[in-house]
């Protein structure tokens, strides 16, 4: 059996999946998903919580035109303040106004890790600069974004030659932490314990090559069973209290598969030591030993002496 399983395992080139069995598979462990998905959310939530420093994100607007006419607003003067945005959003984290920021909250970092913390973007179609600050101290969050807004507005004026840099709105106070996201990290890492529960499940099933009932002989190996013995369990005491006798339990997992094989037909012949008579002799009219039934132990009779 086992020359005939290694021969057909060579010669298949297609390894086909049931869906319904996979699926099978997957709800038969779905604790063991449920458990990996609250594991890591847990695992996620106490990471956000105890060893993320919270951080909050403060945001002031300003409003930039370039006039080339200072009697009234012309349309070719709103469509080259759109052109020149991204020039505002390089100026704005120049070096120039990360230095004086710096210097005025008396700030000590290096311009690389302070430009982390600002962030310039403008909205499609708008003229409008966005300042975004972030700290882990809301105070200074506030106060980075006011005087980023206050320098940025001086240095465009300077090297763009426009006019008075307008203020849409000045820092606000933030209130709620910007970073972590608890909730959000926490799904997802749910999310991400069962992908991996789910995953691991099915790489172990279409792993799993070894045969476990009766079916899978006729499905894999293509043989017809004769018959199934189940394997009985090693643990038969008998005896206790009552002197009774523990029944033996059969496993529903362990067999013992007779296929039609010639080999394995006399291999169960050998083991069961059945006596199989000779045809020729039986044709000749010879007659067979019957088996002896067992003989009761010999009686001893002890006499006494007069």
């Amino acid at each position: 059996m086992e020359k005939n399983r290694r021969i057909i395992s060579d010669d298949e080139d297609v390894f086909e999946i049931d869906i319904l069995e996979l699926l099978g598979a997957v709800l038969s462990k779905i604790w063991i998903v449920i458990l990996s998905a609250v594991i890591l959310a847990a695992a996620t939530y106490l990471f956000c919580i105890f060893l993320v420093t919270p951080k909050y994100q403060s945001t002031t607007k300003i409003y930039v035109i370039n006039r080339q006419n200072s009697d009234a607003l012309t349309y070719s003067d709103l469509q080259s303040g759109t052109q020149l945005t991204k020039d505002y959003q390089e100026l704005v984290t120049s070096r120039p106004v990360l230095e004086e920021v710096k210097a005025e909250l008396g700030l000590d970092i290096e311009n690389k890790a302070f430009k982390k913390k600002i962030t310039v973007s403008v909205p499609t179609d708008t003229r409008i600069v966005s300042i975004t600050a972030e700290d882990t101290d809301p105070y200074m969050a506030r106060a980075i974004a006011d005087r980023v807004r206050v320098s940025a507005a001086e240095h465009i004026a300077n090297v763009m030659n426009t006019e008075a840099v307008n203020v849409v709105e000045e820092a606000n106070l933030p209130t709620e932490i910007s970073s972590p996201k608890v909730f959000r990290n926490t799904a997802i890492g749910g999310l991400l314990g069962a992908f991996i529960a789910v995953m691991i499940i099915v790489i172990i099933y279409i792993m799993d090559d070894t045969i476990k009932n009766p079916d899978d002989v006729e499905r894999y190996l293509g043989l017809s069973v004769l018959g199934s013995i189940p394997a009985l369990d090693e643990d038969a005491v008998s005896g206790g209290s009552t002197g009774g006798k523990k029944k033996k339990k059969a496993s529903s997992h362990s067999h013992v598969v007779a296929t039609e094989t010639l080999s394995d037909a006399s291999r169960l012949v050998k083991e069961a030591k059945i006596a199989i008579p000779d045809l020729d002799d039986a044709a000749e009219g010879q007659n067979f030993a019957e088996p002896k039934e067992p003989q009761s132990p010999e009686k001893i009779v002890v006499r006494k002496k007069r």
